[in-house]
């Protein structure tokens, strides 16, 4: 197999707008620098080739992935559909997506730019390379952020209610850690990649923190590399409804611990893979639609005595929304009509199956997805080729919450991404079967 892996540093220039958190004002520093890394699959065929690319963003626009992936394509040759423009969901990034703040374009403009060559470089001169998946477990990161109180209502978990009225947790965390190992087809086995993927939230750093930072992830790709070689990257998973812990560790010790913890769990799972020269090798994709979301009179009746009283101001907040925010995502989410568009791959090696999705997955929905695959080991790349926010399950819209309260999307659309998911990964399955 060939393979090729790069990375440039994408950390703005200049005070920046950051994602993730409603904050007061622009970015004061830099805490560590932000890398994009791309991941180059090829069998060696024409026009057979796959990337990933993992950028240390929140998220990225669907229109600013359209543009990477078309630029990419016409200069590498790699089909457009076989490309993966993923974030790793820092909330302590430049704003490329503008959850809460003002979308940075100018920053934008570059960093598009700045994708495009990356991939050009990973898939310039890949090597001939063995390949190797395996499964770990990280179990003390995730937590599953949805808590049931005394009184019936969902407490997110950085909210600071009392420990003694938490009746439980609503669900649980996905602990699976996907390794994919990539390394020099010579006795050496010089590391030239590892790809990792786990279902987190990358906010350790809260809403108060104004310096620009890759979180855990970014510590924990700095000590994979340290340790074996090659380059790390950090693939999220289904993480929609998990958390880190949001009442302790919110510090850069915190962030030491959290990535200190997934890289050893990575350099353990490393020991244990086993490497193919030529495993079978496929990439499919599937286009579909998911209903928006339909506000009720009632709350559009609740967003407009809302405005009305703040004027359509919104005050920053460390963790979570007010109900200035929410009365103003009322107000636009009312007059959109549209289908939502969603775009998925599928990229199949071997066993092993990388299912993208363009948004943030309940954790329990990414589970099934993984249960029933055909496949023996499948990896969820959340917030891929754009962003369409919160999928939660059927139950948790009748809980309420953090995620439901700020979802886009339609209370079927659980349903269908899974049943779209087990399609494609299906279809990659037979070709896999049928190619091997």
């Amino acid at each position: 197999m060939l393979v090729g892996a790069s990375k440039v540093d994408i950390t703005p220039s200049s005070p920046v707008w950051m994602d993730g958190m409603i904050r007061e004002h622009k970015s004061v520093g830099v805490h560590d620098r932000l890398f994009a890394r791309a991941l180059y699959l090829s069998s060696g065929l024409p026009n057979k080739g796959c990337v990933i690319v993992s950028a240390d963003v929140c998220a990225i626009r669907y229109e600013d992935a359209q543009v990477v992936r078309e630029k990419a394509s016409a200069r590498t040759g790699i089909p457009f559909e076989n490309i993966v423009i993923a974030a790793t969901h820092t909330h302590s990034g430049p704003a490329t997506k503008g959850f809460f703040n003002p979308t940075e374009e100018g920053y934008l403009a570059e960093f598009r730019e700045q994708l495009v060559s990356l991939i050009e470089q990973a898939s310039k001169e890949p090597r001939e390379a063995v390949i190797g998946c395996v499964s770990s477990e990280e179990r003390t990161i995730s937590h599953y952020r949805r808590l049931l109180a005394d009184d019936g209502h969902v407490v997110m978990n950085w909210e600071p209610w009392p420990a003694e009225r938490i009746v439980r947790a609503l669900g649980e965390p996905d602990h699976e850690v996907g390794v994919i190992v990539a390394a020099e087809d010579t006795g050496s086995r010089k590391c030239l990649c590892i790809a990792f993927n786990h279902a987190g939230h990358p906010n350790v750093m809260s809403g108060e923190n104004y310096l620009l930072s890759a979180d855990y992830p970014g510590y924990a790709c700095a000590r994979i590399e340290e340790a074996v070689g090659g380059m790390a990257m950090f693939l999220n998973g289904a993480e929609g409804s998990v958390d880190i812990d949001g009442l302790k560790d919110r510090d850069w010790e915190g962030v030491a611990r959290a990535g200190s913890a997934l890289a050893d769990a990575v350099i353990q799972a490393v020991k244990r893979v086993d490497l193919c020269s030529d495993p079978p090798f496929c990439t499919i994709g599937a286009r579909y639609a998911l209903p928006p979301r339909r506000i009720t009179p009632a709350e559009l009746e609740w967003a407009e005595i809302v405005l009305a009283s703040t004027g359509g101001k919104i005050q920053a907040h460390a963790d979570g929304i007010g109900d200035d925010f929410k009365a103003a995502l009322y107000k636009n989410l009312a007059a959109i009509e549209d289908p939502i568009a969603v775009e998925q791959t599928c990229i199949a090696l071997g066993d092993t199956a990388l299912l993208s999705f363009p948004g943030e997955l309940f954790a329990e929905i990414g589970r099934e997805i993984k249960t029933r695959s055909p496949f023996a080991k499948t990896y969820i790349i959340g917030l891929a080729n754009g962003s369409v926010g919160y999928v939660p399950t059927r139950e948790s819209i009748l809980q309420g919450g953090y995620e439901v309260d700020t979802r886009r999307v339609g209370d079927e659309s659980a349903e269908i991404v899974i049943n779209q998911s087990l399609r494609l990964l299906n279809s990659a399955f037979a070709k896999i079967k049928q190619e091997g």
